[in-house]
């Protein structure tokens, strides 16, 4: 997969990202705030039909099931200070270790053994939102350029979906991971993008839709199971499937002027 640079000046680039259900918008925007963020530019743009040309889609939860996948102790993890900010392999590592140091079990080879056996299963296992295929085709279909972007490293050629991206852009390799909205500029840029030009497309509204707003993308909260409360002002569907409809159809291209 190769990153293709978007010479369109009046189409717009879309960044599709995972999850599960966090803090409501108006909270993260507010956290934002106090940080001397300024989402100014990102909160005029929230209503479809969105012009746009590239779509930087993230894996978990929006493509790929990680629902059963220790989520618990991976989230107990990634809310320790101490963490935050790491790998996500690193951090799912830890959860193990904690995991079964809950149970008695303290041996360093027993921790080992059960992360790799969790690994071998998982990928044994995965499973692709039924929706997934058809979405992407749908999206791809409306002219979108794809790229896959996650906090994780999941190869996506083990469930048949490499082939519909050019690129994937993993926290691990790019050095910033969400809830950073530098992780989403740095995947524009990567694919030749601007944050005016883009759509993020993403299952959690603290780690997906609110970073990407605070970026200044476009966004589209896919919000599979209704967790997403509290937050009325949030353009959101319930599977990839729905996001074509709120594309705009490709500008028609421009013939060349008669030759005199």
């Amino acid at each position: 997969m190769a990153g293709a640079k978007d010479r369109s000046t009046n189409r717009v680039s879309a960044a599709v990202v995972p999850g599960t259900d966090g803090p409501t918008l108006r909270g993260f925007v507010t956290a934002r705030a106090a940080d001397g963020a300024s989402s100014s530019s990102a909160q005029s743009r929230t209503s479809p039909p969105f012009a746009v040309s590239l779509a930087v889609v993230d894996i978990d939860g929006t493509m790929i099931d990680f629902a059963a996948a220790m989520r618990a102790r991976r989230d107990e993890v990634a809310r320790d200070p101490a963490w935050r900010g790491r790998p996500l392999a690193d951090v799912r590592r830890e959860s193990f270790r904690r995991a079964l140091a809950a149970a008695g079990v303290t041996d360093p080879a027993a921790h080992r053994e059960a992360h790799d056996l969790y690994y071998r299963v998982r990928d044994a296992s995965m499973a692709v939102f039924p929706d997934v295929a058809a979405g992407l085709d749908a999206l791809r279909g409306r002219g979108l350029r794809l790229v896959a972007a996650s906090n994780g490293a999941f190869p996506l050629a083990r469930v048949g979906l490499d082939g519909y991206f050019e690129d994937a852009c993993y926290a691990a390799d790019m050095g910033v991971a969400k809830p950073d909205p530098a992780f989403f500029a740095e995947a524009v840029a990567r694919a030749g993008g601007s944050p005016e030009t883009t759509l993020a497309l993403g299952d959690r509204l603290d780690n997906d839709y609110g970073p990407a707003r605070a970026a200044g993308l476009h966004a589209v909260l896919v919000d599979r199971y209704g967790r997403a409360v509290g937050a009325p002002e949030v353009v959101r569907v319930r599977t990839l499937a729905e996001v074509a409809p709120l594309i705009a159809p490709p500008l028609p291209a421009r013939e060349a002027p008669p030759r005199r």
